[in-house]
């Protein structure tokens, strides 16, 4: 038998389905009659409840005609032939005709493993309680003729436990949805900050380190050579005539120069060189894990590709090169990070003393001179 449930008990989530599993005599008529008392106290006791929808009627506690509607299973076999979906909660007596109600609750559980089930039964049946709940029901009550309290305490307590569920639930929803939220901002978070980051250490116009990051770099690159004596080479670069481009061609010119420059001294790099914009139309490249003979030949590689692209910017009057001072952690001996530098720059200001367009490395005592390998 099949009866409508709706305007039965308010939830928070709709109305309440009962599903009656007892069979005709087998305390099936005291079993309806403490329903329907139960569901008359529950209906009336006072208790927090969502506000109803606008234009909806006050439920009924005991139903239409005074029943209280139901679905009833009369037996194990007929039970496992409902659709449970909109039950909400289960009354099983402890004896059907064709088996025990733990085999029906067993049958309910595959079914349904989260719909509250009350096991019903008279004192006699009590020793059935811990195994029934050991079984998975919600609760065990002792059914009196004509004290129905016990059943509408269990049917209140599984609407509290269903009511937390479907908050814990919506909860963990909410909570599973922020943190995927969350990770998307950080991740979006974290790429800004990436840009940022290049931004602070990237020179505009050439795309190559700026001098913060070169003496950053610089440091650690030195502090790693000292600490396991491992070769550490630098080179200070210079255009030669930048000053009379800008002045014959405009800045403009000048900056697509400082631009090729850049191109030409990233692609003669490794990933570990940190190659920077010193400043104005100087570089400077810091090379660990490199030995003074490749220090030179990047150097030289360097000025050759240059003065293939310089000859687009030179005239006559005003020809463009690049000088290049080669600095090494075992040639010169510098004292710290920055000695080397200097090392470095000195030996620049060499190469443009001895005419421009050269390479020229910084020894031992202030010694200079163009190094070939071997």
């Amino acid at each position: 038998m099949v009866v409508n449930v709706k305007n039965t008990l308010p939830t928070a989530q709709g109305h309440p389905g009962f599903l009656i599993a007892s069979s005709e005599g087998v305390g099936r008529a005291d079993l309806l009659e403490s329903l329907r008392k139960a569901i008359a106290l529950w209906g009336s006791a006072p208790r927090p409840a969502a506000p109803l929808p606008r234009g909806e009627p006050p439920p009924s506690a005991a139903g239409s005609g005074g029943a209280s509607p139901h679905v009833i299973a009369a037996s194990i076999a007929q039970l496992r032939g409902l659709d449970l979906a909109r039950i909400d909660i289960v009354i099983c007596a402890t004896r059907l005709a064709d088996g025990s109600g733990l085999e029906a609750l067993e049958a309910i559980r595959r079914r349904r493993p989260h719909v509250p089930v009350i096991m019903a039964g008279c004192r006699a049946d009590a020793g059935l309680a811990i195994a029934s709940i050991r079984a998975g029901a919600s609760d065990f009550v002792i059914v009196d003729p004509g004290d129905a309290t016990g059943l509408a305490v269990a049917v209140e307590k599984c609407f509290t436990q269903q009511r937390v569920r479907r908050e814990n639930d919506r909860l963990r929803d909410e909570l599973r949805q922020s943190l995927a939220e969350l990770e998307i901002r950080n991740r979006q978070l974290e790429a800004v900050v990436n840009q940022l980051e290049v931004k602070a250490r990237t020179d505009p116009l050439t795309g190559l380190a700026n001098r913060r990051w070169l003496n950053l770099m610089l440091q650690g690159a030195w502090a790693e050579a000292t600490r396991h004596d491992l070769p550490l080479g630098c080179l200070m670069i210079d255009l030669d005539g930048f000053k009379a481009l800008n002045d014959r061609a405009g800045h403009q010119r000048g900056d697509d120069a400082l631009r090729a420059a850049g191109r030409i001294i990233h692609d003669s790099c490794r990933e570990i060189d940190v190659q920077a914009r010193y400043g104005g139309d100087e570089f400077c490249i810091v090379m660990p894990h490199t030995e003074p003979y490749e220090a030179v030949m990047v150097a030289e590689r360097i000025s050759t590709a240059f003065a293939e692209v310089a000859r687009e910017f030179s005239t006559d009057e005003a020809p463009l090169g690049l000088s290049i001072g080669v600095a090494h952690r075992h040639l010169s001996r510098p004292a710290s990070a920055d000695a080397l530098i200097t090392h470095a720059d000195e030996a620049l200001y060499a190469a443009k003393a001895a005419g421009k367009g050269r390479v020229v490395v910084r020894g031992a005592g202030g010694v200079f001179a163009p190094m070939t390998r071997g």
